[in-house]
Parts: C-alpha cells; structure tokens; sequence
C-alpha cells in the first residue's frame, strides 16, 4: 500500500508540473479608415502673355498668388492676366495632408518648342481638411527664357508638354 500511495503522489506532482492548469484571456485589434485622397487641376496657372527682346538674353520670370508678376526683367514685355493656379484636394474630414510638386513641368506650343515652368506651392506643404475634407491649395511658379523662345501658345496640355506633378498624403 505505501507503494501504491508513493505511485499515486508521483502521478499527482506530474500532472500539476506539466501545465493541466490553463487560463484565457481576450486581445483587441483596431483598424482606422481613411477616405481616399482626390486631388484635382481646379484653375491653371496662367503666365498671361509675355514679349521676349532676343538681346535680353536669358531670363526669370514668375507670378505671385495675387495674380501680378514679381519678376519681369528689362527687355522683357509682361501682360494680360496673370494668375496663380489651384489643386483641390479631398480627403477626410479633419485630417492632415503633406503635399509635394514635382520640380519642373514643359510647356509646348505643339510644334516641338518648350520652355520649362518650376511650379511653387503657395502655401505651406502640411495642409488641413478641415471638416469638409476639402481645401484649395494655391500654385504659383516661374519660367526660365533662354531669350530664343518662338512665338506661339505654350502648355502643358499641348503636344509634347508634360504636367506638373502633385502628390498628395496623409
């Protein structure tokens, strides 16, 4: 008997040595959707209409958000109505967004003459959708002119023009 009682002891310390005893427990995941980001051309920017004196040489000219130009060198002529362009960007309500510009967009008159145009956010790169989820983001820029440029309509749109590029994240 004190055998057997031995057997029955060393069976017992093995059962509660070898975990037989378990405990449960619950975790939690969460996951935040976002609405989709939009962004949109809502105006172009609008360089109005500018003469080019060849003698002038190579040039800068650029345009401000109040539609005016802020650099028209001597030899150069700058008119019409200039003015700054805008992104519209729609997202989710209240959240914030970081907005990039790529640094150069080509301008061409379809004929296979382009000038280069260095878009500049009006505004700072961290923008606010507030609670509509949307804003309208400001672009102005400016233009390098070798002084050679041909006559005609210039564009982004036209053939051999390329957009600026505006990227857009949370």
């Amino acid at each position: 008997m004190n055998n057997l009682f031995k057997i029955s002891l060393c069976a017992m310390s093995l059962m509660f040595s070898s975990g037989v005893m378990a405990a449960t427990g619950t975790g939690h995941a969460q996951a935040e959707l976002s609405s989709p980001l939009i962004v949109e051309n809502e105006r172009n920017v609008n360089f109005g209409i500018i003469s080019i004196d060849p003698a002038s040489g190579p040039q800068t000219i650029g345009i401000n958000l109040i539609g005016q130009f802020y650099s028209c060198p001597t030899g150069y002529l700058c008119g019409g109505s200039p003015q700054h362009g805008l992104i519209r960007i729609t997202g989710g309500p209240n959240t914030d967004v970081n907005i990039a510009l790529s640094a150069t967009g080509i301008l061409s008159d379809g004929a296979g003459h382009t000038i280069t145009y260095r878009p500049v956010l009006g505004t700072g790169s961290l923008q606010s959708l507030y609670g509509s989820g949307i804003t309208s983001v400001p672009v102005r820029g400016e233009i390098d002119f070798t002084g050679s440029e041909v006559a005609g309509t210039y564009s982004t749109a036209n053939a051999g023009g390329t957009p600026y590029i505006v990227t857009v994240n949370y």
